[in-house]
């Protein structure tokens, strides 16, 4: 099967690099105007004070020595000169005296820094600075501008180099920086054809969980971990559905066939009227549950959720349970919470959970035990104990009384649908929270766990 990202793999990699290179080039661009503005001006700073210093040594040697002392330095300076430096000496004619400047020139007068063009043979463009000494000799201190061009010579020459090897380093690297980007896109686009393919335990590589990927990935492992776990709780429900619902259904049918046989007396028609009724019921009953469930688990009942104080409304679901606990031969003990404990919560899902950990320790905990009921505000999360002392549940099994239909013990109790503490656990991770299963030494301790910040979104994982 050819790869849907083939055209994007010989595509992706040229447009990338090329990018990259335009951006390159254009900071290189910038660096050299900033480099060569500031090295140009560093320049231009140290040889203007040097030109300022000789100037003045000279016309200090001409003071303590005389014009012949002056047109001899002047000459030997313009003789050795290596550098670019620039010198004439001229009369109060302007009549050349000594040095390579051989033309006083009208920009001359007065510079002070000041660039000329030089006319005659030796044309060139020269920053001066000039003084009249007081014997009327006029004297000329020059810099070339070639030190400049060599500078900038030497900074275009650098900045091709430089370039060509960013080019080159550039090419490469982006080229394997994009590979590597491609691998990780490739994997991902992967684990989704293979989820497409119906191979829902696919899961993306994680290499590391701190880079973009790594987010990406882990973001996306957790949806799927939570789709597989929704589609594992579908197709168990269908199948409870099909099993459980098949008996009373069965029932209700028998029954139904007895009401309408024509050979059955009043009497014998009005019960079996009244046990398909109860089959109704008890289906009814357990769809209901289902749909709180579902309702619970996808997010629906979320926007029913108002600011609700636990501890008032775990003393009115106990208040309404003491009478059947107390008619199981079970003694009630209630700790109350101080003060309000409010959390943002489902209020009738709220009361159907805690109702039904009420109703299991009821049914089970069995004749003599102490059912003990208690709220806990901890920072961030409330938590709500029914704790028995009966004969408990084993370790290995508490995780599996939490899922629906699952009833360890059919024979005893009431025959319920085993979703009670499903419809707990629900409404646990609805209010962000868990529910949890714990050897009470003797009997059960069952924690429903609710956080006081707001619930996370339906789609995050368990």
């Amino acid at each position: 099967m050819a790869s849907p990202f083939g055209g994007l793999r010989r595509l992706a990699p040229s447009t990338f690099v090329m990018l990259a290179v335009l951006l390159v080039l254009a900071g290189s661009a910038a660096a050299l105007v900033v480099v060569y503005r500031t090295g140009e001006r560093i320049i231009t700073q140290r040889e203007r004070a040097e030109a300022l210093a000789e100037r003045d040594l000279l016309a200090e040697l001409d003071q303590e020595q005389g014009l012949a002392s002056l047109v001899s330095s002047v000459a030997r300076r313009s003789r050795f000169s290596a550098g670019g430096e620039r010198y004439g000496l001229f009369s109060e004619t302007n009549a050349p005296l000594a040095g390579d400047i051989v033309r006083y020139e009208p920009g001359f007068t007065d510079a002070d820094w000041r660039v000329v063009r030089l006319s005659g043979p030796r044309r060139s463009n020269l920053h001066v600075v000039t003084t009249v000494m007081p014997d009327g000799a006029r004297l000329v201190v020059g810099r070339d501008l070639s030190n400049t061009r060599k500078f900038e010579r030497a900074i275009l020459e650098g900045f091709l180099s430089a370039l060509a090897i960013v080019v080159v380093v550039g090419f490469i690297a982006g080229y394997i920086l994009n590979a590597r980007m491609l691998r990780r896109v490739d994997a991902i686009a992967l684990t989704a054809e293979r989820i497409a393919a119906g191979d829902l335990s696919a899961r993306t590589s994680i290499l590391d969980v701190h880079d973009p990927f790594g987010r990406v990935g882990a973001s996306l492992n957790a949806m799927l971990d939570r789709i597989e776990e929704l589609m594992t709780g579908m197709r168990t429900v269908t199948d409870s559905l099909a099993h459980d619902l098949r008996t009373p259904l069965t029932r209700m049918k028998g029954a139904l066939t007895r009401a309408l046989s024509p050979d059955a007396s009043e009497a014998q028609r009005l019960d079996a009227i009244e046990d398909a009724h109860g089959q109704i019921e008890h289906t009814l009953a357990t769809l209901s549950a289902m749909l709180d469930i579902a309702r619970a688990e996808t997010g629906l009942s979320r926007a029913m959720m108002r600011p609700v104080d636990v501890a008032v409304l775990v003393d009115e679901v106990t208040e309404f349970f003491a009478p059947i606990i107390e008619d199981a031969g079970q003694t009630l003990s209630q700790a109350s919470a101080d003060g309000e404990v409010v959390v943002l919560a489902h209020e009738a899902l709220l009361r159907q959970a805690i109702g039904n950990l009420l109703h299991n320790a009821a049914l089970y905990a069995g004749e003599g035990a102490t059912v003990a009921v208690k709220v806990e505000a901890l920072g961030d999360r409330v938590e709500i104990t029914v704790a028995d002392t009966g004969s408990g549940v084993a370790a290995d099994q508490r995780s599996r009384i939490q899922e629906r239909f699952v009833r360890l013990d059919p024979a005893r109790g009431s025959g319920g649908s085993g979703l009670g503490l499903a419809i707990a656990t629900a409404c646990a991770k609805l209010h962000g929270g868990a529910l949890r299963l714990e050897d009470n030494a003797p009997g059960l301790r069952v924690i429903l766990e609710l956080s006081r910040l707001e619930p996370p979104p339906a789609t995050a994982h368990g």
